[in-house]
């Protein structure tokens, strides 16, 4: 049985024969482990998904494991890979079967969407005005579908999966998006916020 802190994990992956199964197996559960107490309130998440997470995600570490730089303990590096997997799986889930046009003439669902995401714990006066700015630009700036192809955006769904939801190609998606993006600047540049205001403000 591998002890986890005896574990040098880089090189017991990279290993040959029985040393990289045992290593393997034993990050599998790690990660398991750990996934299922991420998401342990999430009652649309089973066990047969915890173990297709937990497969892509092992195999995102195995891919990338020349991009560990040792700032942390392996195992912390390898669990936020997995947590990121595990939640884009599940955004890239929830929107599958949802069109933009429905989207867009779905007035819950864009109402939901307009809710952009902001730190409640912030009180800090310039981010909010910047925010209330941008707000009201996106809601009287943008037709409706830069609308949600913005807050889409904000909201955190992969931009792929954006792209089959406007049933469009990558390209005519993203000439959308960066027509409402250069919208929101002149909107923004109107309304007196500078480039370097709103990247200082929001820590782009």
């Amino acid at each position: 049985m591998m002890v986890e802190n005896e574990i040098n994990w880089p090189e017991a992956l990279r290993a040959s024969g029985r040393e990289s199964s045992a290593a393997v197996d034993a990050l599998r559960g790690i990660l398991l482990n750990g996934l299922r107490i991420v998401l342990r309130e999430r009652s649309d998440v089973g066990e047969a998904q915890l173990e297709d997470f937990t497969q892509e995600a092992l195999l995102r570490v195995l891919e990338r494991l020349d991009q560990f730089a040792g700032r942390s303990k392996f195992t912390t590096w390898a669990h936020a890979i997995a947590v990121n997997t595990a939640f884009t799986e599940l955004r890239r889930k929830r929107w599958q079967d949802v069109s933009l046009d429905a989207l867009t003439a779905d007035g819950h669902r864009l109402q939901e969407l307009m809710v952009m995401p902001d730190d409640p714990g912030n009180d800090d006066e310039e981010r909010a005005q910047v925010l209330e700015v941008l707000r009201q630009a996106v809601a009287e700036k943008l037709s409706d579908k830069q609308r949600v192809l913005i807050l889409s955006v904000l909201r955190g769904i992969p931009f792929d999966q954006i792209v089959q939801l406007s049933g469009t190609t990558r390209n005519s998606a993203y000439k959308l998006f960066h027509d409402a993006r250069r919208a929101l600047k002149h909107h923004l540049t109107t309304a007196g916020l500078t480039s370097e205001v709103i990247r200082t403000v929001f820590a782009l």
